[in-house]
């Protein structure tokens, strides 16, 4: 295929849906998450704009109000929209936030019609008890944003996942295998290299495979300052941009596009081509063209000269990695073998820039605790870690200068489970931290 058709019939699409308007999607999707949790960024607008500190009692008083406010929004929403309400209360569990429903987090109809209301709410109460003036209020409520930050997927995220909504699984493991050869090249950064292998592998549950947000995306939101909003705008759009490089520069060759089998059905074709004619047995199969070196001399027969030896080899290391996949096909059974390597392994993968082995306090806190099937069927190790003081350099959860991106210990963990599950034949899995 030439470039031009190439980039026709593959680059061009996932360009145009990954520059598709999705903001109003996010922003006004029923039933969202606002975070209520403190005053930090609140205090922080405050000084800015009047250079004196407030007091305590004064903020924690524009908090409360602003969470009773946010009460009296949630039983609305639940009252108009119960199957949406309790769909929400049924993910909290999933999405693993570290707040209380009705407490400090609130099921709200969308931020762009109750985000404005708290915040005006919380300025209110401040200027009422004297601790800001109107005039400052104004300037406040300026600096003062709503922000996913850590909690949500951005917009330009949500673009990424429905970019790639509509590629098959054979397409969407060529392109996890050509980013991860341009992470090892140095060609993208680590962050951008984490969230666009996120959203490839794990897009389907924030679109459809048509590009629409799936009933079960939730957006998280709270108030974030200004500044802060602006610097993780640039980053969301940064790792956009890696994205955007990444696809132009992908070759004709990398892909299969219309016209040629998927790998899937190559893989199928190498098993069922030495069984197909033979009396008393019956194949089901989609007929693929193989690749051919050289043709028999039986008329209008092609075949190819390595398929039967690949079947052959296919057998004998069957024979060999049997008790590899017997380990693989027991999740319990890999738990147990995981956590017996995981210390060393993570020990020996300890090396700049990731974390450094120093105590080795870390590496043998590591231990995957828990294994569950996914929507999809695959299975999903969860694991955990010495959170104190080893958190801080996670990022979302953690705080600079520690959590750079980096040092995140999560890409060293999962990059140990991985290479251990490697030696067991273990197919497609996810890990997550608990």
């Amino acid at each position: 295929m030439s470039r031009q058709a190439f980039d026709r019939k593959f680059t061009k699409p996932l360009l145009r849906k990954l520059d598709a308007e999705a903001r109003k999607a996010v922003t006004r999707q029923r039933g969202q998450l606002l975070i209520l949790a403190d005053t930090k960024e609140l205090q922080v607008a405050i000084e800015a704009a009047t250079g004196h500190k407030p007091k305590p009692a004064h903020l924690a008083k524009a908090l409360k109000e602003a969470q009773n406010h946010a009460k009296k929004l949630q039983s609305n929403f639940k009252t108009r929209n119960k199957r949406r309400y309790n769909a929400i209360v049924s993910k909290l569990p999933e999405i693993r936030l570290p707040y209380t429903l009705n407490t400090d987090m609130f099921i709200v109809s969308s931020f762009s019609r109750s985000i404005t209301t708290i915040k005006n709410t919380m300025l209110k109460t401040l200027v009422a008890s004297g601790a800001i003036s109107d005039a400052d209020s104004k300037t406040v409520s300026k600096n003062l944003h709503k922000g996913h930050g850590a909690r949500g997927n951005a917009v330009s995220q949500v673009q990424i996942a429905s970019s790639v909504s509509g590629l098959d699984a054979a397409t969407k493991k060529l392109l996890l295998y050509n980013l991860e050869g341009q992470f090892r090249s140095g060609n993208i950064d680590s962050i951008s290299h984490r969230e666009i292998k996120r959203l490839i592998t794990d897009g389907e549950q924030i679109v459809t495979k048509k590009g629409k947000l799936t009933a079960n995306y939730v957006s998280v939101i709270a108030f974030q300052l200004g500044d802060d909003n602006i610097k993780d705008s640039v980053e969301e759009k940064a790792v956009k941009k890696v994205f955007r490089k990444f696809i132009g520069e992908l070759t004709p060759d990398l892909l299969n596009m219309e016209g040629s089998s998927t790998l899937k059905e190559k893989a199928a074709a190498v098993v069922t081509e030495s069984f197909k004619g033979k009396k008393g047995v019956k194949v089901k199969s989609k007929s693929v063209q193989l690749k051919t070196k050289t043709k028999s001399k039986s008329k209008g027969a092609k075949t190819s000269a390595s398929v039967a030896l690949s079947a052959k080899r296919l057998k004998t290391k069957k024979k060999k990695s049997r008790a590899k996949a017997t380990a693989a096909s027991q999740p319990l059974a890999m738990v147990a073998l995981l956590n017996k390597k995981l210390p060393n392994t993570v020990r020996k993968n300890m090396q700049n820039p990731q974390l450094i082995n120093r105590t080795g306090r870390f590496a043998d806190s590591v231990k995957v605790v828990d294994v569950m099937p996914t929507p999809q069927g695959f299975p999903s190790f969860g694991y955990t870690y010495q959170k104190n003081p080893y958190q801080v350099f996670e990022e979302g959860a953690g705080a600079q200068p520690w959590a750079n991106g980096e040092r995140d210990p999560r890409d060293l963990i999962d990059k140990s489970i991985r290479e251990i599950a490697a030696e067991f034949a273990i197919g497609r899995f996810y890990t997550r931290r608990v």
